[in-house]
């Protein structure tokens, strides 16, 4: 897990000049310790907070994200449209965080999607073909930033994990994952095309 969250470290701070970097402290984005240290983690969460978490919970948390937890309990900008991941004491059920019209305009924009649409993960996903109603019964694990939110779904299990899902309010539908390790090696992936196509326009 340090690796993938390694490289998605890197991803930011290949991104942005020391001016950059220097703007941002200055509008409260990034403290000035995160610059200097270059690492946008935090303290690994203990085994006993996240017991506790799953305790009030109810559940036992998904394995690769009880992994990033212990490695990093939250993150900081993990792509170029969402600025934290949460630390294990914010994360909440979606139904006591957000509000009910969001679900039913979820809900309404959705269709039935057949198992064959809806189970097709990576670059062969269409995301057009999402159930909303997970969302209402999912984790939100970070804040909502340009219109863009994770959530964990344990509806959809895979072993020992949970599907992903990824809403943006500017691409359609629900982007979905088999697990939270694909979700952030798939983020590390878009980071490198997209800091890609930068330089090519540079």
């Amino acid at each position: 897990m340090h690796h993938i969250l390694s490289d998605i470290n890197n991803d930011f701070f290949e991104s942005y000049n020391q001016n950059d970097l220097q703007r941002m402290i200055e509008n409260g984005v990034l403290d000035r310790e995160t610059v200097q240290k270059n690492w946008l983690g935090f303290p690994p969460a203990t085994e006993k907070q996240i017991q506790d978490k799953e305790k009030l919970l109810g559940v036992t948390l998904p394995a690769s994200y009880r992994e990033f937890l212990l490695t990093s309990n939250g993150f900081r900008n993990v792509c170029f449209f969402l600025n934290n991941l949460f630390p294990v004491d914010k994360i909440n059920w979606a139904k006591n965080t957000e509000e009910q019209w969001w679900f039913d305009l979820i809900d309404d924009t959705s269709s039935k999607v057949s198992d064959e649409e809806y189970f097709v993960y990576g670059k062969e996903q269409d995301t057009l073909y999402f159930r909303g109603h997970y969302l209402k019964e999912s984790l939100k694990v970070s804040e909502w930033y340009d219109g863009m939110c994770v959530f964990l779904n344990p509806v959809v299990q895979y072993g020992l994990e949970w599907e992903v899902l990824v809403y943006a309010t500017w691409y359609p539908g629900i982007a979905r994952y088999r697990s939270f390790r694909e979700y952030l090696i798939a983020t590390h992936e878009t980071n490198v095309g997209l800091n890609s196509d930068s330089n090519n326009r540079s």
